[in-house]
C-alpha cells in the first residue's frame, strides 16, 4: 500500500471515530438547535476554518466556471440534503440506532457503483461487505429499539443521498485537491440552508456550556477536520472502501458508551465488532491491490 493510501486509511479511522461521537453530540445540540439551523451554523463555522486551510495548503486554487454545477450539486447533496435527513433522523430515534443504520452505507455505495460506474466488486470484497452487515446485526441483537418509523426512514434518506454524493464527488478530484473540494462543497451546502432557516426557531436561551462544547465539536471536529479527512480518503481510495468504514461508526459508538456511560458489551456483541473490523481490513487490503480506483 503506497503512502497516500496509508494516510487515507489513517484519516478514515480518525474521521470515523469523530463521526461515531457525532451522533451523541447531535442529539445533545438539538436541545437548542433545530435540525436545519444546527447544520447551517456548524458548517458556517467550518467554512471559516476551511478557508485559511485552503489558502495555506493549496494557495491559488480556485473553482473554475465549468466545474461549478457539479461542485454546487455535490455540496448541496452531501451537506444540505444529507444533514436534513440525518439530523431529522437523530431527532426521532436514538444516536445508537442512527449510527447503526448508517452502517448500511457500503451496500448502497456498492449498488451505486455498479449502477452508475459499472464497477464490479471482487467476490472477496462482496463477502466482506456482507460479513460487515452481519457483524452490525450481531452487535444490535438483530433489532432496532425505540424511536419512530419516520426516524428510520430519514436515516435511509441520509444513506441514499450520501452514497450518491460519494460517487459524483469522485470526478472532482481530477481537477481539485481534497481541501478545495471540502471547502467549496461546504460553501454551497451552507448557502443552501439559508432559505429554510425561517422555518425553525433556535432556542438561544437554553444554551449552556455542555451544549456549546458538543456543538463546537460538531462544527470544528466533524464538519471541518473530519470532513476534510474523509474527502481526502475518498480522493485516494474507492467509494466502496470509504463507505465500508461507515460500519465502524456504531462500533465506536458502543465503545464510547462503555467508557463514558458505563454501558457494557456482551461477548456476542464484541464478536460482532470484531467481524466488522475484520471486514474493513479485508476490503481495504483488496482496494490496495486494485490498480485503479474509481
Amino acid at each position: 500500500m503506497d503512502r497516500k493510501k496509508i494516510t487515507a486509511v489513517v484519516f478514515l479511522i480518525g474521521s470515523t471515530i469523530m463521526f461515531g461521537l457525532s451522533f451523541v453530540s447531535i442529539k445533545i445540540s438539538m436541545e437548542v438547535f433545530p435540525p436545519l439551523s444546527m447544520a447551517f451554523y456548524r458548517f458556517l463555522i467550518a467554512c471559516l476554518i476551511l478557508y485559511p486551510m485552503l489558502r495555506k495548503m493549496s494557495p491559488g486554487e480556485t473553482l473554475r466556471k465549468e466545474h461549478l454545477p457539479l461542485m454546487a450539486f455535490s455540496g448541496i447533496l452531501g451537506i444540505t440534503i444529507y444533514f436534513f435527513f440525518e439530523n431529522n433522523g437523530v431527532l426521532r430515534i436514538s444516536p445508537n440506532d442512527a449510527s447503526i443504520i448508517i452502517a448500511i452505507m457500503p451496500v448502497a455505495a456498492a449498488m451505486g457503483e455498479w449502477a452508475f460506474l459499472r464497477k464490479k466488486l471482487s467476490p472477496i470484497s462482496l463477502a466482506a461487505i456482507i460479513a460487515s452487515i452481519l457483524g452490525i446485526y450481531i452487535i444490535i441483537g438483530g433489532k432496532l429499539e425505540g424511536g419512530s418509523v419516520s426516524g428510520y426512514l430519514y436515516m435511509v434518506g441520509a444513506i441514499v443521498s450520501f452514497s450518491i454524493f460519494m460517487i459524483i464527488t469522485k470526478p472532482l478530484f481530477r481537477n481539485y485537491s481534497g481541501i478545495a473540494v471540502t471547502f467549496y462543497q461546504s460553501i454551497f451546502g451552507t448557502l443552501a440552508f439559508i432559505p429554510f432557516l425561517w422555518l425553525e426557531t433556535v432556542r438561544w436561551s437554553q444554551l449552556n456550556g455542555n451544549i456549546i462544547f458538543h456543538f463546537l465539536f460538531l462544527a470544528i471536529g466533524c464538519s471541518a477536520i473530519a470532513n476534510f479527512m474523509y474527502i481526502y480518503a475518498l480522493s485516494n481510495l474507492s467509494v466502496a472502501t470509504t463507505a465500508i468504514f461507515m460500519n465502524l461508526i456504531p462500533v465506536f459508538t458502543f465503545i464510547f458508551s462503555y467508557f463514558i456511560f458505563g454501558e457494557t458489551l456482551s461477548p456476542l456483541q464484541l464478536f460482532g465488532a470484531a467481524v466488522v473490523i475484520a471486514s474493513v481490513t479485508v476490503v481495504t487490503l483488496q482496494d490496495s491491490l486494485t490498480k485503479q480506483d474509481v
